[in-house]
């Protein structure tokens, strides 16, 4: 744990390249700071709190007549990867004697908390504020070259699994990174991975709506000899299982195959999901080697159709930081592989054929990064790039600037797609565009509570009713909650998901995010919604735990809603996945628009398409990133 802190505190925020490993900084309270000409405070200790992300960030200030003397963040709530890059902000104003300190990309929530409670304090403290929003000359720039047998464009999920898996195959590595923290858009994420697990799927009994699905996607019409063949085997596989006399729930790679082809709309590629699907547990098993431990309960992500998906133990690997942990911990603690943040890679660089660098900008300094044996694109998707994505869409009526993303909106710009297309990469499926159902009505974020996630809430509508099986397809989700009056939805849950002195629900409730009331009528009545209806919604759920079958045709449960307090919040859609990108191979290699590999590149996660079709289930990026991303890292160290 201390090696991940260790890593993502080496931000090199302001000025220099980052190489972890390299950063020798002197603790703030070495340094004596500059005075501001002319300003003048009233000398003391202040206090002020500012709303982050996920709840109230508290910060000390400490001050003389022209300085400020120390910061220090006394209370947060942020997840562990964004604090730890928050954490540098007191250092930073310090430093340099302004709240106009650089921003590091990531975490902006946060971030922009920090300076509003600093300015806070200095306004205590009697502040002219425009003495204090100076920003510091910036250096002339330097341009820097490093070379390394594999150049891994991304820090995110499937950047970190390709450089550990090339490092583990011999090779020496270094990450470009344009953030201020590695994990891009996987640590805000649910963090379900995806793997059909037989061991683990021995804690969850088969129910009759469990049996009845299967039966129904085994017998209906195969599309083609692919999901003729799935069906086939499957059906083997489940009779197996019975005859031995299990009760539990039924998994096999092929079901999940079967559910991510027939769930995609036939549209994915069935060589790269039966990769997918084959190669996720072993994925999954290689993180918990690292040192990432998962819960021993499977759980169901929004939109997953069968309960598989892998969740780390929450208090040490909360949501997607239990896909990076292991990885963060491994780079840390290894010799030739290393981090360099906030760095933009802008072109790939080709000689002879075949790509062999990269060209970057750290700021306003040039840096060249040399190959020796190729390059991996992990960028991750477009999703926040408004312009790109209304260029591509063939999926929905508008994606433009009004609906939000879910993912981290610097990351998600499609630049390894744009680097890749001009050296002759071959794109596919970019029109395919995943919205998820729980955005944040303003963000389009995802991390708030309650969530779509798990079992143990409902959605209902602006009139109270429940209009959608929580368990649907994404797709599905979405399109309903459209056809809703407002094009909204509630999730409503009780303390059966969030018990008594839950620290997450709680602040949610703080920031104005999340109603809590002790009645469902008082719940009715401060959002808004009919008290009979959302009553009625309630034990219409409740009867399909006890057996009832569902009209809507919910498979996927666990307790019963009745447990006081009560919580909702507003969902709508938002951008959350967007499945087409760069067109690639069983190995990772990127194709030209022959379909032939391009010498020296190599994609994997979200920057790459053809996998998950016209809708991806939930689980399936993480398990995406990992496996794929293993693979080109073991690609490209062999140089296949």
């Amino acid at each position: 744990m201390k090696r991940f802190i260790a890593l993502l505190i080496c931000l090199g925020m302001l000025f220099s390249i980052v190489g972890c490993g390299q950063q020798t900084e002197a603790p703030v309270d070495e340094k004596e700071p500059e005075t501001v000409p002319e300003a003048k405070l009233t000398p003391g200790t202040y206090t002020a709190t500012a709303n982050g992300h996920n709840g109230p960030v508290t910060v000390e200030t400490v001050v003389d007549e022209t300085s400020i003397k120390s910061v220090k963040i006394i209370e947060h709530f942020e997840t562990y990867g964004v604090w730890q890059v928050i954490d540098k902000v007191p250092e930073a104003i310090v430093e340099q004697q302004s709240v106009a300190v650089d921003a590091i990309s990531g975490a902006t929530f946060a971030i922009r908390a920090v300076i509003t409670a600093v300015k806070d304090c200095l306004e205590q403290a009697g502040a002219d504020m425009t003495l204090w929003t100076v920003e510091k000359e910036k250096e002339a720039p330097k341009a820097a070259e490093y070379t390394a047998d594999v150049i891994v464009i991304g820090g995110g999920g499937s950047g970190l699994a390709a450089a550990v898996s090339a490092h583990q195959n011999g090779a020496s590595v270094i990450i470009v990174e344009k953030l201020g923290m590695v994990g891009g858009s996987t640590i805000f994420s649910g963090g379900a991975f995806n793997a059909a697990d037989p061991e683990r799927s021995k804690l969850t009994e088969m129910t009759d709506s469990n049996r009845n699905a299967l039966m129904k996607l085994l017998e209906k019409e195969p599309h083609d000899d692919y999901e003729k063949q799935l069906q086939e085997t499957i059906k083997e596989q489940y009779e197996e299982h019975i005859a031995e006399g299990n009760t539990w729930l039924f998994d096999s790679p092929e079901l999940h195959m079967l559910q991510t082809y027939n769930g995609g709309d036939y549209e994915g590629n069935p060589e790269l999901i039966s990769v997918l699907a084959n190669n996720a547990l072993a994925a999954n098993q290689w993180i918990e080697i690292l040192g990432v431990t998962f819960q021993d309960k499977l759980g169901m992500a929004t939109g997953a159709i069968w309960q598989r998906s892998h969740y780390g133990i929450e208090d040490k690997y909360p949501d997607g930081f239990a896909s990076i942990f292991g990885f963060v911990d491994y780079i840390d603690s290894h010799d030739n592989i290393e981090v360099q943040l906030n760095t933009k890679a802008e072109e790939l660089i080709v000689k002879d054929g075949k790509v062999v660098g990269v060209k970057a900008m750290n700021g306003d300094n040039p840096v060249t990064y040399n190959a020796n044996k190729g390059v991996v694109v992990a960028t991750g998707g477009f999703g926040a790039n408004v312009e790109m994505r209304q260029k591509y869409n063939t999926l929905w009526a508008n994606l433009d600037s009004s609906i939000g993303c879910s993912n981290q909106s610097v990351a998600a710009q499609g630049d390894g797609i744009v680097m890749a297309e001009a050296v002759g990469a071959q794109l596919i499926d970019m029109g395919l565009i995943q919205l998820h159902p729980n955005g944040e009505v303003g963000t389009g974020m995802m991390m708030g509570v309650p969530g779509t996630s798990g079992l143990n809430r409902i959605f209902v509508n602006n009139e109270g009713k429940r209009f959608v099986a929580e368990d649907a397809r994404r797709d599905v989700m979405v399109n309903a909650i459209y056809a809703q009056p407002g094009g909204t939805m509630w999730v409503v849950a009780d303390t059966n998901k969030y018990p008594a002195g839950n620290i997450e629900i709680e602040n949610a409730v703080k920031l104005g995010k999340t109603f809590k009331a002790d009645t469902v009528e008082e719940l009715a009545k401060l959002i808004g919604v009919d008290a009979a209806n959302l009553q009625k919604s309630i034990d219409d759920y409740n009867a399909v735990v006890d057996g009832a079958v569902d009209e809507l045709g919910l498979t996927t449960y666990d307790k019963k809603l009745g447990n006081p307090p009560y919580y909702a919040a507003k969902r709508l859609p938002t951008v959350h996945h967007t499945m087409g990108g760069l067109k690639i191979d069983t190995d990772c290699r990127v194709l030209d628009k022959e379909d032939n590999p391009i010498p020296g590149l190599y994609a994997a996660g979200e920057v790459t398409g053809d996998i998950h079709g016209a809708n991806r289930l939930g689980g399936n990026a993480i398990a995406d990133i990992a496996v794929f991303g293993r693979i080109a890292g073991e690609s490209v160290a062999l140089e296949k």
